[in-house]
């Protein structure tokens, strides 16, 4: 079994994050998207193996009293294994520890996979936007999806989550 190891984005990262993002985004972040959020000082965290391959990656920010969950993306060779929920479930806490009330994201409305995750984490659908994304085909659909902390999956009990699944 893989071993894979959670740890901040440092800048040396960046390109491979970027190039990451290429394979799994249907409009993926440049490369300088990355650095000006890494020199925003936003939350983000990459999942290495043991040769040092990037598994994922998830960017986040502070806004006010609530966290933005920008960015999330998993190798394909590395999904199915728990990465996704790790990576969110590292924001949620994240937010939780600095008080926030709500972390908020924006998914494709077609992406049933990402929605699901999202919905099994305690996030619940706030609003669609009408042609926000642009797709391969077009036009598509956002849903502007929201999890309340104080009313989401209680991620700090004990045994909730393996200590192995927890991100710092």
């Amino acid at each position: 079994m893989t071993t894979l190891r959670v740890r901040p984005v440092a800048q040396a990262l960046l390109e491979a994050v970027a190039a990451l993002e290429q394979q799994v985004s249907v409009t993926p972040w440049s490369v300088e998207l990355f650095r000006d959020e890494w020199r925003l000082g936003s939350w983000m965290r990459a999942v290495v193996d043991e040769q040092g391959r990037l598994a994922g990656y998830v960017v986040a920010r502070r806004q006010f009293d609530e966290w933005h969950l920008l960015k999330l993306g998993v190798a394909p060779a590395f999904r199915r294994q728990g990465l996704g929920r790790r990576l969110v479930a590292g924001v949620l806490r994240k937010a939780r520890r600095e008080q926030a009330r709500s972390v908020l994201l924006e998914v494709r409305a077609a992406n049933h996979v990402a929605r699901m995750l999202y919905e099994a984490m305690g996030f619940e659908i706030l609003a669609m936007r009408r042609g926000y994304y642009r797709g391969r085909q077009g036009l598509e659909d956002a849903l502007v999806m929201v999890c309340r902390l104080a009313e989401s999956l209680h991620l700090d009990k004990p045994g909730e989550l393996s200590e192995a699944d927890r991100l710092r």
